[in-house]
């Protein structure tokens, strides 16, 4: 089983749930674990009124509810979902105290994300302060970076990842960057309020990087991601 770590104070949901849905399309058994700070996967996963703890939703499982890498767990072995039932486990991981030092130490990926946003930079390097005072937390680990709903607003990487550099931690080359526009947002909401998951509308741009993304951190050539994509796009909403 492989665990990739998503960080960061953004709202990255709508991003995680497409990797999902990618990587389960490629015949990959996903779990995408809920660790934000109000529990937010429930929304768009249709589960308010009558919530479990671990539903499937458009080919893959999420967890939902949580507060611990130990509840959780214990919440898969009570539904019957052994850690060796799934290929991949995705943590979107708001929740500071949520994984133990020993997932940070073995996880396959971990992923830096934030947004161009000055007060969620400032509030994400606070959030890693936090990670690295630990005693015993490591100090060699690698980390990816990921820039969601980016935009050209003239601000070079250098000044945005200022924020980041004092950090002990290894940061693994060139940041991933998803593009942004307005379109991105609608579907955002028309997938939430209709507790589906559409991914053929996003743009172009937005669906090479993505694949792109998906390929290097599952050691796929790019024309492996883009057919999970297109198999994922035909998947029933």
């Amino acid at each position: 089983m492989k665990t990739w770590i998503f960080a960061g104070l953004c709202d990255k949901s709508d991003t995680m749930l497409y990797i999902s849905s990618i990587l389960a399309a490629s015949g990959q058994q996903v779990l995408l674990v809920d660790a934000t700070l109000r529990g937010q996967y429930r929304y768009s996963i249709g589960m308010l009124d009558q919530p479990l703890p671990i539903t499937q939703f458009s080919g893959f499982d999420v967890a939902t509810g949580f507060g611990s890498w130990a509840d959780l767990n214990i919440g898969m072995m009570v539904d019957q979902k052994v850690e060796l039932a799934y290929d991949i486990v995705i943590l979107d991981v708001e929740l500071p105290d949520f994984c133990p030092i020993s997932v940070w130490k073995q996880a396959a990926r971990r992923i830096w994300v934030s947004d161009y946003s000055r007060i969620l930079m400032h509030k994400g390097r606070m959030w890693l302060e936090q990670l690295f005072d630990q005693p015993d937390f490591p100090k060699d680990l690698v980390f990816d970076k990921l820039f969601l709903q980016a935009v050209d607003c003239g601000v070079e990487e250098s000044y945005l990842w200022e924020y980041m550099n004092d950090f002990p931690a290894y940061w693994n080359g060139n940041p991933y960057v998803l593009p942004w526009d307005e379109g991105h947002l609608a579907l955002k909401l028309e997938n939430e309020h209709k507790q589906q998951l559409q991914l053929k509308p996003l743009s172009r741009m937005y669906k090479k990087e993505l694949c792109r993304c998906i390929g290097e951190w599952m050691g796929w050539e790019l024309k492996e991601s883009q057919r999970a994509l297109k198999r994922a796009e035909r998947r029933r909403v």
